[in-house]
C-alpha cells in the first residue's frame, strides 16, 4: 500500500514540475496565450489529492485563484514540487522558479552553488515575504466580568497587550503566524499551539501550550508570531500575566499588575496600582505609573518616567534612568549608569561598574565601584546623605541656603570647594579632607573617593 502511495506521490510530483515548466516557458516565449486556466485548474487537482493523501500540511499551500498569472502559477508549482522533493527523496528542478523570482543573470552567476541540499533553503529565503509566511484564523472569545475579578495568563510563548474599556467585560483576540522561510516545520508548530479559556466566577484563566511538549519553546522564537491582544475593565483588580518568550505591555488599568516575560520587553503606562515586572532578558520601561513599583531586568535597561510612588528597580547588566519620579527610589545594577533627573524624594542608588548622575530633590545615598558620581542636591537636606565612588571623582552642587555638615575625604585626590555665599567653618587644612558646617549644623553629607577629587560647588 505504501509503495502505491509513493509511486503516485512521484506521479504528482512529475505533474507539478511539468505544470511548472509549461507556466515558465510561457513567461519567456509568450507562448501558451490564455492557457493560464489550465495550469491553474492542474495544479489545484494535485493540491487537493496531496492533502488527500496527507503528504502536504494542512493549509499550508493555498489553491491558486482562478486569475493567477503565469509567474504565480511557476511559484507556486516549484514550491510544491520544493516540499515533496525533500521528503521523496527527489530532485527538483526549481532553477525556473529561481529566475523569475530573482532573474536570469543572477541564476546564471549563481549556478554553481545550486547544490541539491542548499536549494530548499535558498528558494525559502528568496520568496517574498507574503509567500512563506502561514496564518491560522484569530481566535477571538469574550467574557463577563466585574471590576473584582482577575485576569491570569501563562502562556508558553507570545506577546501580550493589555488595554482597557468602560465595560465589564473581558475581549480576548489571539493572532498566530509562522515565518516559513528559517524552517517549513514552524508551520505544524504553530498548530500545536493551543490556547485554552477558563472562567470561575469573576475569574479568568488563560493557558497557552505546545501539546508536543514545551521544547519547542526554545526553536520558535525566530520563526512564530503569537500575540495576546486583551480588553479588560478599566477599573479591575488585577492582571496577572507571565509569557516563555515574549514582550508585555499593559496601559491605562486601575488594579495590580503582575508580569514575567523570560526574553522580551517589559511596558507599562497610565497605570494606577501596585505593579511587579520581571524580565531576564529584556528593557522596562514605565510611563505614568502610580503605586509602588518592582521592577527586575537580568540583562536590559530600565526607565522609569513621571512616576508616582515607591521604586525599586534592579537590572543586572543595563542601565537606570529615572526622570520626573516622586517617592523613594531605590535602584541597582551590576554593569550599568544609574541617572535621577528632577525627582523627589530619598534614592538609594548603587552600582558596581558605571558613573551616577543626581538631579534630586531629598537625601541621597549613592555608591559605585567603578565610576564617578556627579548629585544636584535641590533643596534642603532632611536626613543623612552618602556619596561614595571607587576609582572616579564626586562633584556635588549644593543650593546656598543649605544647612549640612560636610564630612569629605579622599584617598589617592583631592578636595575642593567653591562655596563663596555658603558660610563655611573649616576645621580641617588638610588637602584631601574637609570638615565644615555650612550656613548652620544640619543633616551630614558624607563624601568618599577612593582614587578621585571631590568638588563641592554652589548652584547659585
Amino acid at each position: 500500500m505504501e509503495q502505491e502511495r509513493q509511486q503516485e506521490l512521484r506521479g504528482l510530483f512529475q505533474m507539478l514540475e511539468q505544470t511548472a515548466e509549461i507556466a515558465e516557458d510561457a513567461l519567456l516565449t509568450e507562448t501558451y496565450n490564455n492557457s493560464e486556466g489550465r495550469c491553474i485548474s492542474q495544479f489545484n487537482k494535485v493540491l487537493k489529492r496531496l492533502n488527500e493523501l496527507n503528504a502536504v500540511p494542512k493549509d499550508l499551500f493555498d489553491p491558486l485563484e482562478t486569475d493567477s498569472k503565469f509567474s504565480e502559477i511557476s511559484i507556486a508549482c516549484n514550491h510544491l514540487a520544493a516540499y515533496l522533493s525533500e521528503g521523496l527523496g527527489l530532485s527538483s528542478n526549481l532553477k525556473g522558479m529561481m529566475t523569475n523570482l530573482l532573474g536570469k543573470k543572477f541564476i546564471d552567476d549563481i549556478s554553481e552553488e545550486l547544490k541539491e541540499g542548499s536549494i530548499g533553503e535558498l528558494i525559502r529565503n528568496a520568496m517574498p515575504e507574503f509567500l512563506t509566511e502561514t496564518k491560522l484564523d484569530d481566535i477571538n472569545e469574550s467574557f463577563n466580568v466585574s471590576p473584582d475579578g482577575k485576569l491570569i495568563l501563562d502562556t508558553d510563548f507570545g506577546t501580550i497587550d493589555v488595554h482597557t474599556s468602560d465595560r465589564n467585560v473581558i475581549n480576548v483576540i489571539v493572532s498566530r503566524s509562522a515565518q516559513l522561510r528559517t524552517d517549513r516545520q514552524a508551520a505544524q508548530i504553530l498548530k500545536d499551539f493551543q490556547v485554552d479559556f477558563k472562567q470561575k466566577e469573576n475569574n479568568l484563566h488563560i493557558n497557552g501550550t505546545f501539546i508536543e511538549g514545551k521544547q519547542y519553546r526554545r526553536k520558535t522564537s525566530d520563526r512564530l508570531d503569537i500575540h495576546f491582544k486583551i480588553i479588560v475593565p478599566q477599573i479591575f483588580q488585577g492582571v496577572f500575566l507571565k509569557t516563555a518568550g515574549g514582550d508585555i505591555s499593559v496601559e491605562d488599568i486601575n488594579g495590580t499588575i503582575q508580569s514575567h516575560t523570560n526574553t522580551g520587553d517589559l511596558q507599562f503606562e497610565n497605570t494606577t496600582g501596585p505593579l511587579i515586572g520581571h524580565t531576564r532578558n529584556g528593557n522596562i520601561r514605565l510611563t505614568k505609573c502610580n503605586g509602588n513599583t518592582h521592577v527586575e531586568s537580568l540583562r536590559g535597561n530600565i526607565e522609569i518616567k513621571e512616576n508616582n510612588g515607591a521604586i525599586d528597580a534592579t537590572t543586572s547588566s543595563g542601565n537606570v534612568r529615572c526622570s520626573d519620579v516622586v517617592g523613594t527610589i531605590n535602584v541597582e545594577t551590576s554593569g550599568g549608569s544609574i541617572k535621577l533627573l528632577r525627582c523627589k524624594g530619598q534614592a538609594h542608588v548603587e552600582t558596581l561598574g558605571g558613573n551616577i548622575d543626581l538631579q534630586n530633590k531629598g537625601s541621597v545615598t549613592a555608591k559605585t565601584f567603578g565610576g564617578s558620581i556627579k548629585a544636584d542636591i535641590l533643596g534642603k537636606l532632611k536626613e543623612d546623605s552618602i556619596l561614595e565612588s571607587s576609582g572616579g571623582d564626586i562633584t556635588v552642587s549644593l543650593n546656598s541656603d543649605i544647612q549640612a555638615r560636610v564630612d569629605a575625604k579622599s584617598s589617592g585626590g583631592k578636595v575642593f570647594s567653591d562655596l563663596p555665599k555658603v558660610k563655611v567653618t573649616q576645621s580641617s587644612p588638610h588637602t584631601n579632607q574637609m570638615n565644615v558646617i555650612l550656613n548652620a549644623d544640619g543633616p551630614l553629607l558624607k563624601l568618599r573617593s577612593i582614587g578621585g577629587d571631590i568638588h563641592l560647588k554652589c548652584q547659585n
